[in-house]
């Protein structure tokens, strides 16, 4: 699929799915999102960067569940956005937009994915954002950065091993925003994790079956430490 049905009003879509969410975005921001996501859809056949062709699932998988994960951010939240394994841009941009006090930085290894993604940053008018090609699995990969605020990880394998090493990188306060199952339940009991991480709650993704948006946070917020 190269594109969308002529008649699919893109724009609308996106604007109605933000207002449903709650998050409260400026025509600049709606316009920059349906540029970003007509990009996807343009290069996926080249660079397989998402599954999910029919427009009104697209635009609920995609920039909703990212809308319901900005949900769970305070709107005043400022600092630095992290998406890890970003790939399409998604939730790390419509997140971004949904929350403009965040800076955005989309870390892909992907050379050809973290073209596309500078590309569409740069046509979609999206500021203060930035892509980071590297592969990210300990906190020296991000210490040339300052410390995370919000760290967002969906569709990325190896999460289980990487993201308790990863605690160091966050700011104090910071959150890891995880989407998943039912899995993380099992895998938070492993010692790594309970030492590392811990689960601060879930929340169940609009209209799926056992799936969850994750807040987790460094282990040592329980005490204050």
């Amino acid at each position: 699929m190269t594109g969308l049905p002529e008649a699919f009003d893109l724009e609308r879509a996106v604007a109605d799915e933000a207002e449903r969410h709650g998050a409260r975005l400026t025509e600049a921001a709606v316009r920059g999102l349906a540029i970003h996501a007509r990009a996807v859809l343009r290069a996926n056949d080249d660079l397989h960067l998402t599954s999910v062709l029919d427009p009104d699932e697209f635009v609920g998988r995609h920039l909703g569940e990212a809308f319901q994960g900005a949900a769970l951010i305070d709107s005043e939240t400022a600092g630095l956005l992290v998406d890890l394994g970003s790939g399409n841009g998604y939730p790390g941009i419509p997140l971004a937009a949904a929350r403009p006090a965040l800076g955005l930085l989309l870390a892909e290894a992907s050379t050809r994915r973290a073209s596309f993604l500078r590309g569409a940053l740069a046509v979609a008018g999206i500021e203060r954002a930035a892509v980071l090609e590297r592969q990210i699995q300990r906190p020296a990969d991000l210490a040339d950065v300052e410390p995370v605020t919000v760290l967002t990880v969906r569709a990325m394998g190896g999460w289980a091993k990487i993201l308790p090493r990863l605690g160091p990188a966050l700011a104090p306060g910071g959150t890891i925003l995880l989407w998943a199952g039912d899995e993380v339940e099992s895998v938070s009991r492993r010692e790594v994790w309970r030492r590392r991480l811990r689960v601060r709650g879930r929340h169940a993704l609009a209209g799926r079956e056992r799936s969850w948006i994750w807040s987790l946070e460094p282990a040592s917020a329980r005490t204050g430490s």
